[in-house]
């Protein structure tokens, strides 16, 4: 059987809804034929993709691959279809494209750019590396994009490809709301050795090696018990007290979880802005810069706890920080 897109929607389905019965719903199917639809695919790549269990699914290792290849396959279709649209509709028109790693970030700068009134086209890609998203900016697939790096593990220069730090902060850690740990309000990194962990695979681009690093330097060796990228698997492992994972300021809050700082601040990450220097941006950088800064302020104030770590230590660190 030879893989279309509607195939690749199809595994995006089951992983956002992190239920078989559930994705069968949303794309109007029925459980059974949704099932043997995904054993086809799977047969088709040659490796399980998710990981059945009495609570749902769960990406595998492997699926956690083909699903960010998938991803950006579907964006880059669905961003052909709507070009061809405006083309048709007034023969001239192109969308800013803009990427970025998981977050909402990339949204609200796609808002700012957008306009009050979000007339100019803008389309958003996610994408889990760094270095992916950069490839596409220097390949034309994207205008700009924002990406992360870590200390020890900072972002190469890129041809054709012009960068700007944002900002730094910490990395968080999310675990259940009833973790005796959650009582604290600063959780020692050597305090949580015998935990079970939830990470991702590797982006490429130091991440989660450089978490790994920092257990290390703690005195111990993370056990990961599970690798997920995608938000709801990873919600319901934390909530369920399943696992607890190192996360952004900006983790989405929601009834089960607790998010809180690691004494010490013992590992960070810095926000950078990549943009083509021949594409929609060259010429007008300051534009994108600002819109950028506003975005970061505003994904950023939506986290009461990054508020508070901010409020305590008197306000943002220096640059230098991440990347010392």
């Amino acid at each position: 059987m030879d893989v279309e897109l509607r195939h690749l929607r199809v595994l995006c389905a089951v992983a956002d809804a992190g239920s078989i019965t559930r994705a069968a719903t949303g794309v109007g199917s029925t459980q059974p034929a949704l099932t043997a639809s995904l054993q086809r695919i799977e047969r088709a790549f040659g490796g399980t993709l998710f990981l059945r269990g009495r609570g749902g699914v769960v990406p595998t290792a492997f699926g956690e691959c083909v699903l960010s290849r998938a991803r950006v396959v579907l964006a880059a279709a669905d961003s052909m279809h709507r070009d061809a649209a405006r083309w048709l509709a007034d023969g001239s028109a192109r969308p800013v494209t803009l990427g970025g790693i998981g977050g909402s970030m990339v949204v609200e700068l796609a808002d700012r750019l957008g306009g009050p009134d979000r007339a100019h086209a803008v389309s958003v890609t996610t994408e889990f590396s760094p270095r992916r998203l950069l490839d596409l900016v220097a390949g034309g697939q994207l205008d700009a994009a924002v990406v992360a790096d870590y200390p020890g593990y900072i972002l190469p220069a890129t041809p054709g490809v012009a960068m700007r730090p944002l900002a730094v902060q910490p990395v968080f850690v999310a675990l259940a709301a009833d973790h005796p740990a959650a009582a604290v309000t600063e959780i020692d990194l050597a305090g949580l050795a015998g935990e079970r962990w939830v990470l991702g695979p590797s982006d490429g681009a130091g991440w989660p090696e450089c978490f790994e690093e920092a257990c290390a330097r703690a005195g111990f060796r993370p056990q990961v018990a599970h690798r997920s990228t995608e938000l709801r698997p990873l919600q319901r492992l934390i909530a369920d007290g399943r696992a607890i994972s190192p996360c952004q300021v900006t983790f989405p809050s929601t009834p089960g979880i607790a998010i809180r700082p690691l004494a010490g601040d013992p590992l960070w990450m810095r926000y950078l802005i990549a943009w083509r220097v021949d594409g929609a941006f060259g010429g007008n950088s300051g534009a994108l810069l600002a819109a950028a800064e506003a975005a970061y302020r505003s994904d950023i104030d939506s986290s009461h706890t990054y508020g508070r770590w901010l409020a305590r230590r008197g306000g943002p660190v220096g640059a230098e920080r991440a990347i010392g």
